[in-house]
């Protein structure tokens, strides 16, 4: 089975071109990540922290988007769940996840916190500067 996210790299020659350019670029894999974030929301025109949803509130409402995420929350819950895989990837994933409508399910974040002992009134927050 192809991977949705090359595939996705490979359809679109707008994003094909993106990665190609900042792979490219001589800086390290978190730099590449942090350009990635910026340009490829950019190129998709999605949410990139939470303070952006409320621009896209009419489309969700329209979509019947229940839970809104932007790239930065969606980012903070893949690398929670995979700390070691690389940046890049992990801003792919999260902008691919943002960009189709689906995400990580906080049922994961609790297993891999709690094991089967997830407590009953669990809340999950998210802070962080990005890196």
């Amino acid at each position: 089975m192809e991977n949705p996210i090359e595939k996705w790299i490979n359809e679109d020659k707008d994003l094909y071109d993106l990665v190609v350019e900042i792979q490219s670029m001589n800086k390290t894999e978190i730099e590449q990540a942090e350009i990635a974030f910026n340009k490829i929301c950019e190129l998709y025109d999605l949410p990139k922290m939470p303070n952006d949803l409320e621009r896209y509130e009419e489309y969700y409402e329209n979509n019947d988007v229940e839970d809104p995420r932007s790239v930065f929350e969606e980012h903070a819950l893949l690398k929670y769940l995979e700390p070691n895989n690389d940046p890049r990837g992990l801003v792919l994933s999260a902008i691919y996840h943002v960009k189709n409508g689906f995400g990580v399910q906080y049922e994961e974040i609790a297993e891999k916190e709690f094991g089967e002992e997830v407590p009953e009134n669990l809340q999950i927050g998210i802070k962080g500067s990005g890196g």
